[in-house]
């Protein structure tokens, strides 16, 4: 299985599990979870991190597995290691997904009352008539143009207008490449998109709960 999803519940962590969990994180992901202003969106960063370590897990890395961590010029987080990864995180869901089968993207939201009227100038004619007063579908799109941003190292909002939702099936185009966007299974509430090049690409999504995050992923286990 060459792509790996995870998804947790958002949640508020206990001050004392916040800061061990920090103290796991190599200086350049904890100076960037530092920068949130707001607790609850330090935890999402926090259940990412643990959300990506067991994804690599997966793939056989194990140990310090995030010390090679640091950010693109896009802000785009990387690591010294034979894969890619994502990350992307929302009120209520926070998901990762890990591919050692080319570069991936992933973008999760959660639903509102935002249209595609909200945002003309990143999405194009086709797309906001597609679209038109349903946030569903704005959503749809969006998460979809975010996902492919992350995945092909674009600035995304910069160049969200660029990539084309457009095409039929599952595909979304941009800089000359096509990319398949399969939607991730979130609910009444949330809409999520992966990006990615193969269409036949296996992958496979599975929830993680709390009690899973809180223990030492660092031990082998069979």
């Amino acid at each position: 299985m060459p792509i790996s999803v995870l998804i947790a519940d958002d949640s508020v962590l206990p001050m004392a599990l916040e800061a061990a969990w920090m103290d796991e994180l190599p200086l350049a992901r904890r100076t960037q979870i530092a920068r949130w202003p707001s607790a609850r969106a330090r935890h999402r960063s926090l259940i990412a991190s643990r959300l990506l370590r067991e994804g690599l897990r997966q793939f056989g890395h194990r140990g310090a597995v995030l010390s090679s961590l640091h950010y693109t010029a896009h802000g785009r987080p990387a690591l010294d290691l034979p894969v890619d990864f994502s990350i992307s995180h929302c009120e209520g869901r926070v998901v990762c997904a890990v591919s050692t089968d080319g570069p991936i993207g992933v973008d999760v939201e959660a639903i509102g009352a935002l249209t595609a009227d909200d945002f003309p100038r990143y999405l194009n004619d086709g797309e906001r008539a597609w679209a038109g007063r349903d946030p569903r579908r704005f959503l749809s799109v969006w998460t979809r143009k975010e996902a492919v941003a992350k995945a092909a190292g674009a600035d995304s909002l910069a160049r969200l207008r660029d990539i084309d939702t457009r095409p039929a099936g599952e595909g979304a185009a941009f800089a000359g490449q096509v990319w398949q966007t399969p939607a991730l299974e979130m609910g009444s509430a949330h809409v999520a998109h992966l990006a990615l090049r193969d269409r036949h690409a296996p992958w496979r999504a599975t929830q993680v709960s709390r009690t899973w995050l809180e223990r030492d992923l660092c031990i082998d286990r069979p």
